[in-house]
């Protein structure tokens, strides 16, 4: 088992090296919202830097409100070269026999969990409201290659709606080198 970072007999312990074993939490201090587009795009916090020939474990709390008509989903931005999947956990979008969503989705309805490559767009279900949030938890292991970049959440509404869509104050990512 891979331990990072290496630590051997008689190495000086030194502030850096000490910090270098602390997970990464990044969170957002105020809500994000976006109305009128369902271009996946970067969270404008929830967003890292990895480094090449890296191994992470990546844990997404994402607190998101959505009214019924315009849907959320979300897809993960990460350096080119990356493998894994993530794992995604929270409400389940449902379709009732007449086509239309079902709003108790998010209300202790139905739970969605799934394994999803990277760029693969995953929809949750919501508490059909602007402001009413709703939690979708997502984690991975990401594998750099010799190429260091951007991991980002990437969300956007999945039908276009005047009324915004959000990720919410409390959101948060959690890094944590392990090779």
């Amino acid at each position: 088992m891979a331990r990072y970072p290496s630590i051997y007999a008689g190495q000086r312990i030194t502030g850096t090296l000490m910090q270098s074993m602390l997970p990464d939490v990044i969170w957002k201090t105020a809500n994000e919202d976006r109305a009128a587009t369902t271009t996946l795009a970067n969270d404008s916090d929830l967003v890292a830097t990895l480094e090449a020939n890296a191994t992470y474990h990546v844990t997404m709390y994402i607190h998101f409100a959505s009214l019924e008509a315009a849907q959320f989903q979300t897809q993960w931005a990460v350096p080119t070269g990356a493998t894994g999947n993530r794992s995604a956990a929270g409400a389940a979008y449902e379709l009732a026999s007449s086509g239309a969503a079902t709003s108790q989705a998010a209300n202790g309805g139905y739970h969605r969990s799934g394994v999803h490559g990277f760029s693969t767009s995953v929809r949750y279900g919501t508490r059909a409201s602007a402001t009413n949030q709703a939690l979708a938890l997502e984690e991975a292991i990401v594998t750099t290659s010799s190429t260091a970049g951007t991991l980002a959440l990437m969300w956007a509404q999945v039908t276009s709606n005047a009324t915004a869509t959000r990720v919410g104050a409390g959101s948060s990512m959690h890094i944590r080198r392990l090779a």
